[in-house]
């Protein structure tokens, strides 16, 4: 490492990111470290995943715990060699500005002059204002989010010192500049004389959401309000599909296996290939119609539920389309899936045939507009729910779909 100081800042995966959570230091202050070497754990929306350091380096100082949220960009921790004296790396601190969020999400390390946002401490809590207004100051940088709960809080957002990127202030500066009684009856933390159990009878213990639990109410609640829900229940006859697949294990051991799911998403993958207008994501402004199916297929893990990406489906063997089943659903567990491993998708399956559920009906992902529940295979039938979004797909594109997928499952030729 050259006579320099380096930036360790939050990493930005993915769009949609905007902020992450440190779960955990990897390193100490005041330790080298290696190129290679894992810095920090940083949980997102969706995965957790370890930093790597770019190059070999002593970590001078860390400047945020563990357990807090900071926005991408933000100033984690401090790099230089030992020439670089103290008063160096605070000087360097006090000049750290923003940096553009578009930098590379493969490592957390500038490797120029950075920019990160000063680390973000607690503000002070003003008092509220009593009065504001339906649209936040015109000199008032701050996130539709944010202002909504400022207007829940009664917060007065003329007083918030914003620790978000390009000097916004979001959400979580919001609720630190709220009153507390009432950020905690805002977010359920106190209850009321309901008439319930009282806590002494039924103690609790108040679990906070995670990440991945925030945005899987927000995206389920989203796609509940917006896309307006129809479904369609059919039998597939599934004894061929069953005898296929018995012929295509055997000689297999357990972990080359094939199940019953990976026949049905390539028969799924057969089916969207033949009916274009139901592979497809809805947009305000048009509908995208995909050549390929990119079959989404949803993993339950001990955080929550994921769902990685059989990519090109239509184009892979049912053997390829397993090894990638076996592949995503061990990343998942592991925390290791990457966001174009989940980001995208034409089309979804979910399957809770595997824990005895017969039928059910799932909620859509979004932007996609079609998703299957899968039940269990009994007296060689299988009862599949489609979901459909009916602002891209109509009651009969529907139907013709699932007539076409409980033709291909019949038949087992694929």
């Amino acid at each position: 490492m050259s006579k320099k100081i380096e930036a360790l800042t939050m990493p930005k995966w993915g769009i949609e990111m905007e902020e992450g959570k440190l779960t955990e230091w990897l390193i100490e202050e005041g330790s080298s470290f290696a190129k290679g070497d894992a810095l920090l754990v940083v949980e997102t929306d969706k995965i957790s995943n370890e930093i790597e350091a770019e190059f070999d380096g002593l970590c001078r100082k860390k400047l945020v715990d563990v357990d807090g949220t900071y926005p991408v960009g933000a100033l984690l921790a401090v790099f230089a060699s030992e020439e670089i004296t103290d008063d160096e790396v605070d000087q360097f601190i006090n000049d750290f500005v923003p940096v553009d969020s578009s930098f590379q999400p493969e490592s957390a390390v500038s490797e120029k002059k950075p920019e990160p946002t000063e680390p973000t401490t607690p503000q002070e809590k003003p008092k509220s204002s009593g009065d504001l207004p339906d649209a936040p100051p015109e000199n008032v940088n701050i996130s539709p989010k944010a202002w909504e709960v400022a207007l829940e809080l009664d917060v007065d957002v003329s007083t918030i010192t914003p620790s978000g990127r390009r000097g916004r202030i979001s959400v979580q500066d919001v609720e630190q500049a709220a009153d507390p009684a009432k950020l905690a009856a805002y977010k359920g933390e106190e209850g009321g004389d309901t008439g319930s159990v009282s806590s002494a009878d039924n103690p609790s213990e108040l679990i906070p959401h995670s990440g991945m639990r925030k945005v899987i109410a927000e995206r389920t609640t989203a796609s509940k309000n917006t896309a307006p829900h129809f479904y369609l229940n059919v039998d597939l006859d599934a004894k061929k599909l069953s005898a296929k697949r018995e012929k295509l294990n055997k000689g297999k051991d357990k972990k080359e296996k094939i199940s019953i799911n990976d026949l049905l998403i390539k028969c799924v993958a057969s089916a969207l290939t033949k009916h274009p207008e139901v592979n497809i994501n809805w947009s305000d402004e048009g509908i995208l119609q995909f050549k390929n199916a990119d079959i989404s297929i949803a993993v339950a893990t001990d955080a929550g539920l994921i769902t990685p990406i059989v990519k090109k489906a239509n184009e892979k063997s049912v053997e390829e389309i397993s090894a990638d089943t076996k592949r995503l659903s061990d990343l998942a567990h592991n925390n290791k899936l990457m966001p174009e491993d989940y980001q995208g998708g034409t089309f979804s399956i979910s399957n809770l045939g595997m824990l005895g559920i017969k039928s059910f009906t799932a909620v859509i992902n979004p932007p996609q507009c079609g998703i299957l529940a899968v039940g269990k295979l009994e007296d060689d039938k299988i009862s599949v729910t489609m979901s459909c979004d009916h602002r891209g797909i109509d009651g009969a594109v529907g139907a013709r779909f699932l007539q076409t997928l409980s033709d291909i499952v019949a038949k087992a030729d694929i």
